[in-house]
């Protein structure tokens, strides 16, 4: 007998789906395209960032990604990414054209979302956007993240999502206390929670390193992916010419453990 709830099919824990939603955040030049461009099988690479898709020229996987350049599309294309169908996107998730989805970057989209937001408003400008200005982009974009994440869950996509990071929280004489990715307000924490991943790729003496949970003034990062107890962080190694391993090998490792925490190999 089939059990419905709320319409919804019950179903045993196996037979539910094995897909991540990743915010990868860090300064810009740390290799986060490069690191994107190793999700799963074909890439649809929504780039809001001029000139941000360039490095993927040299990629291994740049056979199989697919860009669409809104980098000089006017605001109004915030209101296609209220929409449920997100920006289009479901006639392509629905024929399975494409296995991942990369929206590049949350950061410029808050740009989009602040020109969005102040228009109708008398008295907001860019430079003084007002309290309602503000209110309204931090609603655009929360609004465009839950249907990016309902829209690439409904058909089982991997979903990447590329910020930058702040500029740090402060003490009173200047001393960096803590630094989080860009989303706008209270979106640092009702968008995080609706993401499995949020990992933070950053330089650390010279070394490229990767971190799925906090570490010193680096605060938002959490992981049901990664066994963060036994590893909080890896040193990542890619070679443009012979790849190497990036979250193609790490998701297959972890749909072959049935979903229980890795450790990236």
């Amino acid at each position: 007998m089939e059990l419905r709830i709320a319409g919804v099919e019950v179903k045993k824990i196996e037979n539910t789906q094995k897909r991540l939603t990743l915010m990868l955040w860090g300064n810009p030049g740390v290799g986060k395209t490069v690191f994107a461009s190793t999700a799963p099988g074909k890439k649809l690479w929504l780039s809001f960032d001029p000139d941000g898709t360039n490095s993927l020229n040299f990629v291994p996987e740049k056979d199989n990604i697919d860009v669409v350049d809104l980098s000089n599309v006017n605001y109004a294309v915030v209101k296609q990414g209220c929409n449920e169908n997100c920006f289009g996107l479901e006639t392509y998730l629905r024929d399975d054209t494409y296995d991942s989805v990369i929206f590049d970057s949350a950061t410029t989209y808050l740009d989009l979302c602040l020109k969005l937001g102040i228009e109708g408003i008398k008295t907001a400008t860019l430079a003084v956007p007002t309290m309602a200005g503000y209110s309204r982009k931090n609603s655009f974009f929360k609004q465009t993240m839950i249907n990016l994440i309902k829209l690439t869950g409904k058909y089982n996509k991997h979903l990447i999502i590329i910020a930058h990071e702040d500029s740090g929280t402060m003490d009173e004489v200047g001393n960096i206390l803590e630094k989080a990715p860009i989303m706008g307000g209270s979106n640092n924490q009702s968008v995080a929670i609706m993401l499995s991943e949020i990992w933070y790729l950053g330089m650390f003496n010279g070394k490229r390193k990767i971190m799925f949970a906090p570490f010193s003034i680096f605060k938002k990062m959490k992981s049901r992916m990664v066994d963060t107890e036994q590893c909080r962080q890896i040193e990542w190694n890619y070679d443009l010419e012979k790849g190497g391993h990036g979250l193609n090998t790490w998701i297959e490792q972890w749909q072959k453990s049935n979903k229980k925490k890795i450790i990236p190999e």
